[in-house]
């Protein structure tokens, strides 16, 4: 990922409403080693249930403010997989994020789209992890560079679709 400002951060968020405008920088941003990540994401430290997914999209800055649903404790024996790195963690280590789609009709804005998420927005840590590999396998390298690929790739997909308000117009009779 190319190395952003501040000021790129905090413009590039698409789904800010003036009860959200403020985009709150986390206190590590200045040491950011961009070489190494695919994604810049971060929690608010003062709403914690609000979260930040920012990436380079096509050479521009994309941003996305998520919010973060609660775990179901129904759902404490289970693994669940995260949509971006695809690693397979305990449910509490994963949640549901969603994010509220950017719309300048009052009633679209109700609509949102979320995905499953590591909770910590640690992905990064999880694509770097060195693989136990067999005689038939490839070399670690490539099996990190191809999960940093696709965790850019779906990053990216998600990223796009929160912007997209076409898809959710109303049918007529409905």
């Amino acid at each position: 990922m190319r190395p952003l400002t501040r000021d790129e951060v905090r413009r590039c968020v698409m789904n800010l409403y003036p009860a959200t405008a403020r985009v709150r920088l986390p206190a590590w941003f200045d040491d950011t080693r961009w070489e190494r990540i695919d994604y810049l994401g971060w929690r608010d430290t003062r709403a914690y249930q609000r979260a930040y997914l920012v990436a380079d999209v096509d050479g521009e800055a994309a941003g996305v403010l998520l919010r973060q649903n609660p775990s179901q404790p129904a759902l404490a024996s289970r693994a669940v997989m995260c949509d971006l790195c695809r690693f397979t963690r305990r449910f509490n280590e994963v949640s549901l994020f969603t994010a509220p789609r950017a719309s300048q009709d009052k009633r679209r804005r109700l609509s949102t789209v979320g995905l499953l998420l590591c909770t910590d927005l640690a992905c990064v840590r999880n694509v770097h992890r060195t693989p136990t590999t067999g005689p038939h396998d490839p070399p670690p390298e490539q099996i990190i560079e191809n999960r940093r690929s696709g965790l850019r790739a779906r990053t990216i997909d998600f990223l796009r679709s929160v912007p997209d308000t076409e898809s959710i117009t109303r049918r007529p009779g409905r």
